[in-house]
């Protein structure tokens, strides 16, 4: 008798396990589910304006799902609990973040074109000439010619990121065509104004 109990014990408890882990798994693809579905909602604005954070965010709400897929079902439940705070805090620092990236980028694009422009007239006044200026030589002529492609093509590919919505995008492009200015104008002997010192 005290066999069969026992027997009966030891299939009490395997079923329990696997109703254990039966509810596991189904709580945690409801939970990825859900956290799917939130995202989605913020997704591409939060992409736009905060890439790493997304990205971060991506990989979190996919190691769950791989840690489910594994068998693991309690540790997927546990990833997949913690998504929609994550989810909440890059949402509630969305319009901040935005406002601070259109003013960085407001001021970028009122001071780079004219700025792209006078180098541009300075190195077209200079090949004009028959001789160079002191304190110039044509090696350092053509390297500010050279900055000076590669700036105006990271202004056009910024302008774009903008006008696609993709500001922290724009305004990273923008930030290094700043750099390449500042040497641009230092190399051909022009004055960095202001906004470009920063």
């Amino acid at each position: 008798m005290k066999r069969i109990v026992s027997g009966w014990m030891v299939l009490l408890v395997l079923a329990m396990g696997v109703a254990s882990c039966g509810s596991d798994k189904a709580a945690a693809t409801a939970a990825i589910g859900s956290a799917e579905s939130a995202w989605a909602a913020v997704h591409e604005r939060i992409a736009n304006v905060m890439p790493a954070e997304s990205k971060a965010l991506d990989e979190a709400i996919a190691g769950a799902k791989a840690t489910l897929e594994s068998g693991d079902a309690k540790a997927a439940l546990a990833a997949a609990q913690a998504l929609p705070g994550r989810i909440s805090e890059l949402s509630a620092g969305l319009a901040a973040k935005e406002t601070e990236l259109r003013a960085g980028w407001d001021g970028l694009a009122a001071a780079l074109p004219g700025v792209v422009d006078m180098a541009q007239q300075r190195v077209d006044a200079l090949a004009k000439s028959r001789r160079l200026p002191a304190g110039l030589d044509a090696a350092t002529v053509d390297g500010a010619k050279s900055k000076l492609e590669q700036a105006k093509g990271l202004w056009t590919e910024a302008v774009t990121a903008q006008q696609s919505g993709k500001l922290a995008e724009a305004v990273a492009k923008a930030i290094d065509v700043r750099g390449l200015m500042r040497d641009v104008l230092s190399a051909l002997k022009l004055p960095v104004p202001v906004a470009l010192a920063a």
